[in-house]
């Protein structure tokens, strides 16, 4: 086996709204705060315009259109969420809208500012990750995440390990992934330059 580096850039969506997005088809966490605020709502959808793409503004936070986790979950290591394809899929991207409870919750530091990402096949085997990415809080249109072409992805885990000032809630709204990165995106190196692993056999 060999391993091989990865840079991960987070991108802000511009001029490649029209990518073929590929949602997940299921997904389960570690941690909910009620049936309203469901890891589902992330893969639906919910939120977004019909046929959404990258720079479509999401929603303002409310019932059934964010995941958000329980109380205390970024402390017990319960902040994590794991996405799932029917059929394995080739993947080179992915894209986040994340949490938005500012100016709607008590505490406006719900977003995510720093996670990992691990790619798996239908045997569980890890062939990818993306660790200690940077995100930015208070964005509204997706932040894209580029960890290179990965064939045979069955499920992807994003586990947060960190908010922009709650320690007590976390999560995000939206997660789509596709697999070519388009042209015209423009890399905010310097916020998301991070190094993982993939695994080639």
């Amino acid at each position: 086996m060999r391993y091989t580096a990865m840079i991960a850039a987070v991108t802000l969506a511009s001029g490649f709204a029209h990518a073929q997005l590929i949602q997940p088809d299921s997904a389960v966490a570690g941690s909910e705060f009620n049936n309203q605020y469901l890891v589902t709502n992330a893969i639906n959808g919910s939120g977004l315009p019909a046929g959404f793409g990258l720079d479509s503004v999401h929603a303002t936070y409310t019932t059934f259109n964010h995941w958000t986790t329980a109380s205390g979950a970024l402390q017990a290591g319960n902040a994590w969420a794991t996405f799932s394809f029917n059929d394995p899929q080739s993947l080179a991207r992915f894209h986040m809208w994340n949490h938005l409870s500012n100016g709607v919750a008590a505490d406006p530091g719900y977003a995510i500012t720093r996670f990992n990402l691990e790619l798996f096949d239908a045997d569980s085997n890890l062939i990818g990750s993306l660790l200690n990415v940077s995100a930015l809080p208070h964005v509204h249109v997706a932040q894209t995440f580029d960890f290179g072409l990965t064939h045979n992805i069955s499920s992807v885990k994003i586990t947060i390990l960190a908010n922009n000032g709650s320690t007590q809630y976390t999560g995000l709204a939206e997660v789509a992934f596709d697999a070519v990165p388009a042209p015209g995106a423009v890399a905010l190196l310097g916020l998301g330059a991070i190094t993982g692993l993939r695994r080639r056999r």
